[in-house]
């Protein structure tokens, strides 16, 4: 990769559905992770990141900063069929973005899954704040014009 060049992955291993946050959930359990699994538990709006590809990927771009995106508005997006029913859409797409430059990121393995989860819960919280009002994690938001925010 260059240096204007962007790798975007998706720890989480697929979209948000209640199912798959159980899924993800009762592997942590199975693997005798109890604490990541109460950790993830906790989550409501994301499921907990599978951080191995994430760790490869900025392992092998030592010099890469990372950038996180927390958004609300897409959460009925979950299939290629679904994009043709959504899209174009008149719904209301909030965006965080945040950058963590590579030199904040921990070297060590059991450091740097925490720094990862932690970032997880503040993208969860995050959501949980500027989701519309009464929706819940899988439901659809109003629809209204389309509007950004770059508060956290």
């Amino acid at each position: 990769m260059g240096p204007r060049d962007a790798l975007v992955i998706f720890p989480e291993g697929g979209n948000f559905t209640e199912r798959r946050r159980r899924r993800a959930i009762d592997r942590l359990r199975a693997a005798g992770l109890s604490a990541a699994a109460d950790r993830a538990a906790r989550l409501q709006n994301v499921m907990a990141p599978r951080p191995a590809g994430f760790f490869a990927a900025i392992d092998a771009a030592i010099d890469a900063d990372v950038f996180f995106v927390a958004h609300t508005g897409l959460d009925r997006i979950r299939t290629v069929v679904d994009v043709w029913r959504e899209l174009p859409t008149d719904k209301v797409i909030v965006m965080r973005f945040w950058n963590v430059p590579r030199a904040s990121i921990p070297a060590d393995h059991e450091a740097r899954t925490d720094w990862l989860m932690r970032e997880w819960e503040r993208i969860d919280d995050w959501i949980e704040r500027h989701r519309p009002d009464g929706q819940d994690a899988v439901s659809s938001p109003p629809s209204r014009t389309a509007a950004s925010d770059s508060t956290r």
